[in-house]
């Protein structure tokens, strides 16, 4: 299984998943100030000018390298970016696809990571031929949960010390959206 880019930005009215570009570098920048994001993704701690490019450069490389598929989440009506939503392929699941996401915090609140999870979630089973789209949480992350629970997804599992950050390890959930 390999995936591309949709034909068109994914929307449904309100939100807009897009490709990144270099226009997206104060989405990056506002992400890397957020201590969280940092610690659980690869947006950098310490943000430069070259440190954000080099991140939108890597989440276009995750397509051209098999990897998956990393998009921005905007508005419609203006066409910011204020977040992340992607999909990774897990190699050792065939036809599996863990996704993930972020808003930058002034976003956060208003249904945007809902609304981008379920957009993706639903084109890649529909799509591009993924049979199963996972998550997984780390325990304590109440809003996380509730995203997913919001676009469909079930709490299937706990996987005990799963999760490994720079300076602790921690439980995590396991969400699954499957087509039916």
């Amino acid at each position: 299984m390999s995936l591309t880019y949709p034909g068109e930005p994914l929307s449904d009215g309100v939100i807009l998943l897009r490709p990144w570009t270099t226009d997206d570098l104060a989405c990056v920048e506002a992400a890397s100030r957020d201590p969280r994001i940092p610690e659980m993704t690869t947006v950098p701690g310490e943000y430069g000018e070259a440190e954000g490019r080099a991140w939108i450069e890597r989440q276009h490389g995750r397509l051209s390298l098999g990897e998956g598929l990393s998009l921005a989440i905007a508005d419609v009506a203006d066409g910011v970016a204020r977040g992340y939503v992607g999909l990774l392929l897990r190699q050792a699941a065939r036809g599996t696809a863990g996704i993930g996401y972020w808003l930058v915090p002034d976003a956060r609140g208003g249904g945007r990571a809902t609304r981008a999870v379920a957009l993706l979630a639903r084109w890649a089973l529909a799509e591009a031929g993924v049979v199963r789209v996972e998550a997984h949480v780390e325990a304590g992350n109440e809003a996380s949960q509730r995203v997913l629970e919001r676009a469909g997804f079930r709490r299937e599992a706990l996987l005990r010390s799963y999760l490994s950050f720079p300076t602790r390890r921690a439980d995590a959930l396991v969400y699954a959206l499957l087509p039916a």
